[in-house]
């Protein structure tokens, strides 16, 4: 019995220590699983945290003042940091400028920039090395203080409650690194001490001084760029005005000056030898030459400025293309070109202004004349397409690699190394092509140019819409909005 006694005895004592073992060890995993709880939900936090940030840095605030309101207000009132403080670094002035300062109160209240107290820095001397801010943009690395005295404020005597008011015990400095140029730092004042902080919560830091920079640097180049964008369009104004001016002034003595060659050419002030003859033609040509090119600029001042305007109407695209071809004719046989019409049978009237596009034939004409050797031939053509006429000036010139279409109708649109086989006709300024999309945009209607390659001509194609009353009022109606019409120029152009 005693025997029996002694192994049950024993054997209680064992299933009494295996209980108090086994108690032991579901202690200790249920205190890691709270704490890999605790710590999930904290990582789940910040990650929150970081993705409102990230929202705030990637939202329509474009003004780091703003950016910084922000992001100091959502950490201290979603995670414990107690004063978290974001300086921009301005380094032509040598300061360091507070953007915005929000902390925890003794309440648990926020306290933010405007009910900060007076000996706050709002600004600090990039000279002053005894703040620790200032170090830590000099040395372009982080730095740590148990106090936010010679931080973001200035010691304030002797009273330790004064000295720290929100008893701090760790405060975390970093620079803002982009590109290897500091731009700013973020202050961060915890009550827990630096040995206490966990590698998480050192990396969290990290993260969050990298993301806040970066907001702010990508909000100071949008600044800088808008900035830059305004101060462009004002100069673009003053080059408009310029050359508004400029031709105004120009056109008039310059068309004295062909007007008094004229008349010297026709023997109105006598009889001119043949040697005087051919000095005159040329200073007519030259002064015929330079008013074409004034005339461009200041159509192109008026079409960029919104200040050119169109009058539609119903308009007799054959007849309008006769009158055209009767003034360039004189110069076409001079040149050896033939200019043919093919007029078709019937053609709808178009919807247009006849002076603008006799402008556009003569450009476009002109532009063939340009590069038609003699004896090759312009051919003008019309076809209707939907509710459009579709016109077609084809020549027999130099042609144009498809590589170059791209490049046609741009502003100063000259292709490099293009044959002029006409000699004789000087290269023009790019600007006619450009005119010719301009107003054929303000007419609702495209244009375009094809060829089959160098040395087999060009077709310049344009559509202007079939007249119709109905959409002669609607677009006078419009035209009437000159909001409307300047955007409707912007966008073309």
């Amino acid at each position: 019995m005693p025997f029996f006694k002694n192994i049950f005895g024993f054997k209680k004592s064992s299933d009494n220590d295996n209980n108090t073992l086994l108690s032991s060890e579901v202690k200790h995993i249920n205190e890691e699983l709270y704490k890999k709880g605790a710590e999930l939900a904290e990582r789940n936090k910040t990650l929150s945290l970081l993705q409102r940030i990230n929202e705030v840095i990637l939202s329509s605030i474009i003004h780091p003042e703003q950016i910084a309101r922000l992001v100091t207000s959502l950490l201290v009132t979603n995670i414990d940091f107690q004063v978290v403080s974001i300086y921009l670094y301005e380094k032509e002035n040598e300061k360091l400028q507070r953007l915005a300062c929000s902390q925890i109160g003794k309440n648990g209240e926020m306290i933010s920039d405007s009910q900060l107290p007076a000996y706050y820095y709002s600004e600090i001397p990039a000279t002053d090395i005894n703040n620790m801010i200032v170090q830590s943009i000099t040395s372009k690395k982080m730095q740590t203080n148990t106090t936010l005295v010679n931080v973001i404020y200035s010691n304030t005597g002797n009273d330790p409650e004064l000295q720290n008011p929100e008893n701090i015990k760790s405060v975390f400095i970093y620079p803002f690194l982009v590109r290897n140029e500091v731009i700013g730092a973020l202050v961060v004042g915890l009550k827990d001490t630096e040995q206490n902080l966990s590698e998480y919560r050192r990396d969290l830091l990290n993260r969050l001084a990298e993301v806040i920079g970066i907001g702010m640097d990508n909000a100071m180049l949008y600044n800088k760029v808008q900035a830059t964008n305004q101060k462009l369009i004002e100069l673009d104004k003053l080059k408009n005005e310029f050359v508004s001016v400029a031709s105004h002034e120009l056109r008039t003595p310059m068309t004295a000056i062909r007007s008094y060659l004229w008349m010297a050419l026709n023997d109105k002030g006598g009889p001119l030898t043949e040697k005087q003859r051919y000095y005159v033609e040329r200073g007519y040509n030259s002064a015929d030459r330079l008013i074409r090119l004034v005339n461009d600029m200041l159509n192109i001042s008026r079409i960029e400025s919104g200040r050119i305007s169109i009058e539609l109407k119903s308009v007799d695209l054959i007849k309008l293309t006769q009158d055209v071809v009767e003034e360039v004719l004189p110069r076409a046989n001079e040149l050896g070109v033939s200019v043919v019409v093919q007029k078709p049978e019937a053609l709808p009237l178009v919807l247009a202004d006849s002076d603008k596009i006799k402008e556009v034939f003569f450009n476009l004409i002109g532009n063939s004349l340009k590069f038609t050797p003699k004896g090759g031939t312009i051919t003008i053509s019309y076809s209707q397409v939907g509710g459009f006429i579709e016109t077609k000036i084809t020549d027999t010139g130099a042609g144009i690699e498809p590589q170059d279409i791209s490049k046609l109708f741009q502003k100063f649109g000259l292709l490099p190394g293009s044959y002029i086989t006409n000699q004789t006709v000087a290269i023009g300024t790019g600007l006619g092509l450009y005119i010719c999309r301009s107003i054929i945009n303000l007419h609702h209607g495209q244009i375009h140019a094809a060829s089959p390659g160098r040395g087999k001509g060009a077709t310049f194609i344009f559509t202007l819409k079939i007249f119709e009353d109905s959409d002669l009022q609607n677009i006078k109606k419009e035209g009437n909005d000159d909001k409307e019409k300047v955007e409707l120029i912007h966008m073309s152009v």
